[in-house]
């Protein structure tokens, strides 16, 4: 496995703050009117985490035959079934959500959910005895919850994981991961909303597609 955190680089945004931040947002806003075809969801918040991770570590397992395009083939059906792509880039671009048209939304869940996969598919690369470990799941509201796992690695060390879920018709899906302390939630909006607030819809656009391209390389 890359040895960079698997998700986020920067170590700014404490859970507490980000799971009382990603009710709030629940609480105040409005469903997202762009949605996804997906299959069933697991029926609990930890089975869908747990299913997810058990996923990455079959890819990680196989991964020197598999080569990136084939992690990449087989993470993307777990991650769309797993994760809520369109909410998470409707809460990724804030405020600017809503002055897209429905093009330019439904153009953004998708290149948001190719870049998500891709940098599963980078990330996760190799395999050396790593296993999760779920430490503790509980309700963060009334349709939000959270699961905390461990990436127990070869050498002793650990990474933290803190999943938030949100529960609609589809079932309990993520909507945000905290790596060691770290919103990748929180990272998303900070740096799509300045992209849309200095350069526009078309940059953000291009600047996502910049990052699926040198996941591939």
């Amino acid at each position: 496995m890359n040895e960079r955190n698997p998700m986020i680089s920067d170590r700014n945004t404490g859970v507490l703050w980000n799971s009382l931040i990603v009710t709030l947002i629940f609480a105040l806003t409005a469903p997202c009117v762009t949605a996804e075809t997906t299959a069933e969801s697991e029926s609990t918040p930890t089975a869908v985490v747990e299913a997810f991770q058990n996923e990455l570590i079959a890819v990680m397992k196989a991964a020197p035959e598999l080569g990136y395009h084939g992690r990449y083939a087989r993470l993307a059906p777990a991650v769309r079934r797993s994760h809520d792509i369109a909410t998470i880039s409707r809460i990724s671009v804030g405020s600017y959500w809503d002055g897209l048209d429905r093009a330019q939304q439904a153009r953004l869940v998708e290149t948001f959910g190719d870049l998500s996969i891709s940098t599963y598919a980078e990330r996760f690369d190799g395999y050396s005895g790593e296993r999760f470990d779920t430490q503790s799941s509980g309700d963060l509201s009334a349709e939000v919850a959270g699961v905390r796992s461990l990436l127990m690695k070869a050498d002793g060390g650990e990474i933290q994981f803190d999943y938030v879920l949100h529960k609609d018709d589809r079932g309990w899906r993520i909507v945000n991961i905290v790596v060691d302390g770290v919103s990748d939630l929180a990272l998303k909006r900070a740096e799509y909303a300045e992209i849309l607030s200095r350069d526009g819809f078309h940059a953000l656009i291009a600047a996502l597609k910049e990052k699926i391209a040198a996941n591939a390389q």
